[in-house]
């Protein structure tokens, strides 16, 4: 992942990195001021050979010998009860904890006493030196005499940097903010227009959001108080077809590369939205495995485009409720569907355009289906539509070459699914409840029947 696509993740999901990064830093601070504050008292003892030693050189080796063992002896409970009685009554009920550390190089051992209390701590790390080095003295032994430099000094600040801590958590923080967007953006991701031609080389002609409503009916989304948001993709998407096929009456191939990615969906909105006076349109049902334009427009499933063979066009088209778009549903297939694809699709796309219409064929998923790329090459334009929330950057590279290889001319992707705008932008457009709806002006449209 390069750092261009980590700072777009981070920028998308920065409500979840700061979280994270609170979250980090709150328990720095918490770790910092709620636990108490510990004070450490130390005394270090010195062991040196006696004053009476035969040989001095032997018994400094004989020292880094019993160093170790007198920090074992400080480390347990026995020295501690004694020197407890030597502890200020004030101070043995008070929480302590002794350690002791040797360093036979320099001949030491250094006690350490700490507690939440500094006079506490002082006075213990005193008590245990006093206790060990008059049981290391008082004994037999020849070989070391140990001797303390200096009493434990009261300690003014906690121990460990708590400002250290902080900045650790806030480091941390910002690291865990980091990976807690990437987690976020791989959950809810929604591929944005300018990586997919960066990735695919291919221009995204629109973006579609989710729709607001539960249906797929295309008169919600354009009525007054439909879907805004939707109502502006599709017709951003009308201008840029208008835009490149000016006054023909184009065919129209919208396919996807995967199931379930709402190219249907789609294909009837961009439809409607071609449909105005003066551009008569025809959506044509041509997945015929899985067909679905019919229940779009709540239209019935038969005949459609496999019964073009035995019925005319004035008896396939269905009205629907835009007067200007009209209606072809795939019908029930007695053959395989690439075999009526081949046979009867082109005859009904010729007598479509004959008609003046433009058309849009809601073709069925690229990959793994023999009849979308004879589809596509009997069309103008392909539109490929991908699902902004699960795009599989292998398969559509994959889908657009195999279109490409048919010799279909695929113009642009639509992002199905992209992120909702959070509000309504001062320019969208609400038709006037004066203004008569669509419905109310009926055209005549001009009706051909198959010919020979």
């Amino acid at each position: 992942m390069s750092l261009r696509e980590i700072v777009r993740a981070v920028r998308a999901h920065w409500i979840v990195a700061l979280v994270t990064l609170l979250v980090f830093f709150v328990a720095g601070l918490a770790y910092v001021t709620l636990p108490a504050k510990q004070y450490q008292a130390t005394v270090v003892l010195v062991a040196q050979p006696p004053a009476n030693a035969s040989d001095p050189g032997a018994d400094v080796g004989a020292i880094q010998i019993e160093i170790p063992q007198i920090v074992v002896e400080v480390n347990t409970p026995v020295v501690e009860n004694v020197a407890q009685t030597r502890v200020p009554a004030r101070y043995q009920s008070v929480p302590v904890t002794i350690s002791a550390t040797g360093d036979p190089a320099s001949n030491t051992v250094t006690i350490n006493a700490k507690s939440t209390d500094p006079h506490a701590a002082q006075a213990w790390a005193n008590a245990v030196a006093a206790r060990v080095v008059k049981v290391t003295n008082q004994t037999d032994r020849t070989v070391l005499v140990l001797s303390q430099l200096g009493s434990a000094a009261l300690p003014t600040s906690p121990t460990g940097s708590r400002t250290s801590i902080v900045f650790a958590a806030f480091a941390l923080g910002l690291i865990a903010a980091v990976f807690a967007a990437l987690a976020s953006a791989a959950v809810g991701r929604h591929v944005a227009a300018d990586e997919i031609w960066e990735r695919v080389g291919i221009a995204v002609v629109g973006e579609v959001p989710r729709l607001a409503h539960t249906g797929n009916d295309p008169t919600y989304v354009f009525e007054s108080a439909g879907d805004p948001f939707g109502q502006e993709a599709f017709q951003q998407l009308r201008a840029f077809l208008q835009l490149m096929y000016g006054e023909m009456h184009p065919v129209i191939a919208i396919t996807s590369c995967d199931p379930r990615d709402g190219k249907s969906t789609v294909a009837a909105h961009t439809a409607w939205a071609l449909a105005n006076p003066g551009h008569l349109v025809a959506a044509v049902d041509a997945d015929l495995r899985k067909p679905s334009l019919h229940e779009i427009f709540a239209r019935p499933l038969s005949p459609g485009v496999s019964d073009f063979d035995v019925a005319s066009l004035d008896d396939l088209l269905v009205h629907t409720g835009n007067p200007y778009l009209e209606f072809i549903a795939s019908g029930l297939p007695t053959r395989h569907p690439a075999d009526v694809v081949t046979a009867d699709v082109p005859p009904l796309l010729t007598a479509l355009q004959e008609s003046n219409r433009t058309v849009v064929l809601d073709c069925p998923p690229v990959m793994g289906v023999a009849e979308t790329s004879i589809l596509a090459t009997k069309a103008d334009g392909v539109l490929v539509v991908v699902n902004a929330r699960n795009v599989k950057f292998d398969r559509l590279v994959q889908g657009i070459t195999q279109l490409r290889g048919s010799g279909a001319n695929v113009i642009g992707i639509v992002l199905n699914r992209v992120r909702r705008p959070k509000v309504v932008s001062a320019y969208s457009y609400i038709k006037p409840a004066a203004v008569a709806t669509t419905q109310d002006a009926k055209p005549k449209s001009r009706r051909l029947t198959r010919s020979g």
